[in-house]
């Protein structure tokens, strides 16, 4: 990290309930982060290749900062106790459609152990309309991206791809289905655990956003380990996520 990354990442480690943060501090980690404010009140980055914005602090340093920011189209994620109007009101601010609480999770735990007996493998673009045609939540170019930047992984079973998962492009473990013949069969919990050893092997601590009411995946997140983030944050966007 960079002089200013460091101290930001200071700041953020400051504020205490390190899963919350994580994402942020990950985002510098991977030189991936433009540091546009950095003082003990508040954060805020812009991940470049995302578009999108990261805030964090005081609830007052929050909003200030949020309203200030470009209107371009890019994704506004809110960390801290900021309360339902204020997200309402940058929301609406930025004319965006959607204000989505999610909760963080991220895995400060050992290494985990190669999937004994599953057959994983990265997935290539031979593959993309297969995972087009079976993951509702993104189009078809986001898919073929995060193929192409060998972030899908995929679960097979006598020969049949049984499932995948993958990481979005701000770094955060996510995409994961299981196709319905194969659910039950703990397909999700060696995916997932695979990722997190795949993303630990090149030396990033593995995180993921889980929607608040998906309680299945927050079930998942518990029993690998995965720490839970005491406060929800809010993605502000038009997209469909």
């Amino acid at each position: 990290m960079t002089e200013k990354e460091a101290r930001a990442a200071a700041i953020l480690r400051g504020y205490g309930d390190r899963a919350y943060y994580e994402e942020m501090v990950d985002t510098m980690a991977r030189g991936q982060a433009d540091v546009m404010e950095a003082g003990e009140l508040g954060v805020l980055l812009r991940h470049r290749r995302a578009g999108l914005y990261m805030l964090a602090g005081d609830p007052a340093r929050m909003t200030d900062m949020a309203m200030r920011l470009p209107h371009d189209g890019g994704a506004i994620v809110l960390h801290g106790a900021i309360g339902i109007q204020k997200v309402r009101a940058i929301r609406e601010a930025f004319g965006y459609g959607r204000a989505v609480p999610y909760v963080n999770y991220a895995y400060y735990g050992e290494l985990p152990p190669e999937a004994d007996g599953a057959d994983i493998r990265r997935l290539d673009e031979t593959h993309v309309d297969f995972l087009y045609a079976n993951y509702g939540h993104a189009d078809r170019a986001y898919l073929a991206g995060r193929v192409a930047d060998g972030a899908m992984i995929g679960a097979y079973v006598d020969g049949a791809l049984a499932g995948f998962i993958g990481e979005h492009i701000e770094g955060s473990m996510g995409l994961l289905h299981i196709m319905p013949a194969y659910r039950r069969h703990h397909l999700g919990f060696t995916l997932e655990r695979a990722n997190i050893r795949r993303t630990m092997l090149r030396g990033h601590t593995p995180f993921c956003q889980v929607a608040v009411d998906n309680a299945a995946s927050r079930s998942l997140q518990r029993r690998l380990g995965m720490e839970e983030a005491g406060s929800l944050s809010y993605w502000i966007t038009n997209d469909s996520m």
